[in-house]
């Protein structure tokens, strides 16, 4: 009885230790993103940029090695900024190329580790908040004059990691999150075009942003491809002026480096 139990135990060991090497471990991660850029308002204009991006993510795992496996718990913060010339495009006021088009994020994640035979799932949720600017300053090719653009997006973040191992000491990760707008706002500053305009800000009060990516983990490093969208409906009105519903659309590639 006692060898059998001794037999399933060793049987069961090296199951735990991979299990043990997908576990969230305490570090830095340090990324460089190249990613092709796209908003649109249905009907009304886009942007369209190349971003390049610098990413940063800080994790710290609590009782996450093994064979304390069930414990699993993490926080982590995430840093994004992507910046790029925006081509801007439009039915009614014509185009405007190259203009400073950047954004940034702000993120704080709790999640906790769930193993499984030969996988790990990490179910995450925190908050964050988003920035982007536009700068439209100049006059487009039909003579309109354009103006800044700031949105403000206050989030609350909700994901999964699927990580599985491969071979020669490698791991692949897969991302998948849906992020829900607690509360947004533009900010148009309209007095660039005219001084005699009034500055307007209007509230976002409902959309989502979805995420995937999927990355290929050696020791030290990372690459992988990513994808995100975002759709925010129209806004509250102040006076006749709102913002349109709009679509953003990211695509790229990502490395990391891990220390």
């Amino acid at each position: 009885m006692r060898v059998t139990a001794f037999a399933c135990s060793l049987t069961t060991l090296p199951m735990l230790a991979q299990a043990a090497d997908l576990a969230t471990r305490t570090g830095n991660e340090l990324g460089v993103t190249v990613s092709g850029y796209k908003y649109t308002e249905p009907n009304y204009m886009s942007i369209k940029a190349t971003k390049i991006g610098l990413d940063y993510s800080g994790i710290y795992a609590i009782g996450s090695e093994w064979p304390n496996r069930n414990q699993g718990w993490f926080v982590r913060g995430d840093l994004r900024f992507a910046t790029g010339k925006g081509d801007y495009v439009s039915g009614s006021s014509g185009t405007l190329n190259n203009r400073p088009d950047w954004y940034y994020e702000i993120r704080g994640l709790i999640g906790k580790d769930f193993h499984f035979a030969d996988y790990t799932l990490s179910p995450y949720a925190g908050l964050g908040y988003r920035y982007l600017f536009n700068d439209l300053r100049g006059v487009s090719s039909t003579g309109a004059p354009g103006y800044r653009r700031e949105s403000h997006y206050s989030t609350l973040p909700l994901g999964v990691t699927h990580k599985m191992n491969l071979a020669n000491q490698t791991q692949l990760l897969t991302t998948v999150e849906y992020s829900y707008l607690i509360r947004g706002r533009q900010d148009s500053m309209r007095s660039d075009a005219n001084p005699a305009n009034q500055d307007i800000g209007n509230t976002q009060r409902s959309g989502y942003g979805l995420r995937l990516g999927t990355m290929v983990r050696y020791p030290t490093w990372s690459v992988g491809p990513f994808l995100s969208l975002w759709r925010i409906n129209e806004s509250d009105r102040v006076g006749a002026i709102y913002e349109p519903r709009n679509n953003t659309f990211e695509f790229g590639a990502k490395g990391v480096y891990l220390f």
